[in-house]
């Protein structure tokens, strides 16, 4: 039996005259962001494969892009700079298509700049987003991804959050937008050096409704933290910390890229060395009490036991009227193993005023025995004399370095850019070998190499699945969201790819449906050119 064909790319998007760092498919599937070592960023229709827009986003390089809603891009460079611009279907007409390489000193429009926001890019880590909102109230089982940054079908809130790194390059950042508001900080791993983080993914856990940040680092270490977002509700400013819940070192080099499914059970990392792993996520409970997670000092829920000579210098200065003295018994040695990885900056922020609100009294978290006015700050205040309670149970979280779920040896160093599917069952890698590879979720096993690009694959990108039933969904959602805007916008508000019954005939109409539905790979190299895929 003769051997099939090597694969050949739908289409090559030329265009750029510096190496691609940054592409993203999104408007489901009938756009294609790009951004290059310039700081160039071309939005290309995959229908006509011609430019729609074009403009210079920033004065450096671009790390990464994302779309919130149907009329908005986020573009992130190395500039130290995050902007959201305004970019909508109606509006392409008015922007430049003349491409970086046909001049860079042509006047070229901007789109409307609606946010900017200074960040740390020293790190060459990305931005990530996903949507404030749970992810249960979004349209499931139609291959639509939220967390990946996908245009929901409806405005269930116009709220995002994105995670960049922050001035400590070992810690994160979480923004909500519009409103700009920082309201989370995942702290650093204190009691083993992981070096700076190199890739961050925020997501929903659909499961417990929470919001979770994953983080790889460049010492080969990946975590993933439970953030506590109680800001909104109670009216502080005060941004919370998050709790890691799950700390790994599946790689030996730093970690390039990760993604997760889109269930959030799993998330998959690529690194410097030739090992792809897969990990599971772990579950946080459904009623876990996030008053507990508000502040780094509160431990109780950590079951860390300080040492007695750390203990005395991280006392309360304000002790408890009913200490628990007389009423427990030492904790076993087992007790003080590992568990303060989580513990981040609790001498550091102990102390601060604003922080003062995490000594409050935590009746839930003790005993029904125990006095009323009786809280963290008396634990503390006792914990130098060997108090003789019973401990409580272990916390289902477990904050020791853990093995992975799965490993592969792909034995192709650099794997620099990885990218989960949107129905979870394949991720494909983009390497320093030029190769762009798919592998199967569930057994990491390499199913198909793509050849083309002579230099390194720096960024991939999967298409969301899409069929023609859930396009029309998504259209007429769109489309009755839209409506609301037109008097102050001005001109007809187009559906992303479809074009209102007017404006297109029903034969592009149908291309346009053939092309969305398609299942796409794009890949951007080092040489400047982008390829287009389409694979099973």
């Amino acid at each position: 039996m003769a051997a099939l064909p090597p694969a050949q790319p739908a289409y090559i998007f030329r265009g750029h005259t510096s190496q691609i760092h940054a592409l993203r498919i999104v408007r489901h599937n009938s756009r294609l962001l790009t951004g290059d070592a310039d700081g160039w960023v071309v939005c290309w229709k995959l229908e006509s494969k011609r430019p729609v827009a074009v403009w210079r986003a920033h004065d450096a390089s671009i790390l990464g892009t994302a779309e919130w809603g149907f009329d908005k891009l986020i573009t992130h460079g190395r500039d130290n700079t995050l902007r959201i611009w305004q970019l909508r279907a109606a509006d392409e007409s008015t922007y430049s298509t003349l491409l970086p390489a046909d001049g860079p000193s042509a006047h070229r429009p901007k789109p409307w700049l609606l946010h900017a926001l200074p960040v740390n890019t020293l790190n060459f880590c990305a931005f990530s987003m996903c949507y404030e909102s749970p992810a249960v109230n979004r349209q499931q089982g139609d291959g639509i991804e939220p967390d990946r940054g996908r245009a929901p079908p409806t405005r269930v809130s116009e709220s995002i959050l994105v995670a960049v790194p922050s001035r400590d390059d070992k810690k994160i950042e979480v923004y909500r937008f519009p409103d700009e508001k920082l309201v989370s900080i995942v702290p650093r791993v204190q009691t083993i050096d992981t070096g700076m983080v190199m890739a961050v993914k925020l997501l929903h856990h659909q499961l417990s409704n929470s919001i979770i940040v994953i983080a790889g680092y460049e010492g080969g270490f990946t975590a993933v933290h439970l953030l506590h977002l109680s800001s909104q509700k109670t009216g502080k400013s005060i941004p919370e910390f998050a709790k890691l819940i799950y700390l790994s070192q599946p790689h030996t080099q730093p970690v390039l890229s990760l993604d997760a499914s889109p269930d959030a059970k799993m998330f998959f990392t690529s690194s410097a060395d030739a090992v792809i792993a897969a990990h599971r996520i772990p579950e946080p409970p459904l009623d876990i009490d996030h008053s507990v997670l508000a502040s780094p000092n509160n431990r109780i829920d950590n079951k860390i036991v300080t040492p007695p000579e750390a203990q005395t210098s991280t006392q309360s200065p304000q002790k408890s009227s009913t200490p628990l003295t007389n009423q427990a018994t030492p904790l076993p040695p087992a007790a003080t193993g590992s568990g303060d990885l989580c513990s981040s900056e609790a001498p550091t922020h102990s102390s601060q005023p604003a922080l003062s609100f995490s000594k409050k009294p935590i009746s839930p978290l003790l005993p029904s025995s125990t006095t009323p006015g009786a809280g963290l700050s008396s634990l503390l205040s006792s914990a130098s004399s060997q108090p003789k309670t019973k401990p409580s149970p272990p916390s289902v979280f477990s904050t020791a370095v853990q093995p992975p779920y799965k490993t592969a040896q792909t034995k192709h160093a650099g794997q620099q850019s990885l990218c989960v599917r949107s129905d979870g069952r394949l991720l494909v890698t983009g390497g320093w070998d030029s190769r762009v590879r798919i592998y199967s979720t569930k057994s990491l096993k390499e199913l198909a190499v793509l050849k083309w690009h002579k230099e390194g694959v720096y960024t991939v990108d999967f298409g969301a699945i899409l069929d023609v039933s859930s396009l029309q969904e998504v259209t007429n959602d769109i489309s009755r969201d839209a409506k609301d805007d037109i008097t102050s916008q001005g001109g007809e508000v187009l559906p992303q790819g479809h074009g209102a019954a007017s404006g297109l005939s029903r034969l592009q109409r149908q291309r346009e449906e053939q092309i969305q539905t398609k299942h796409w790979v794009a890949a951007g190299s080092k040489d400047g050119k982008v390829s287009l895929w389409e694979v099973f």
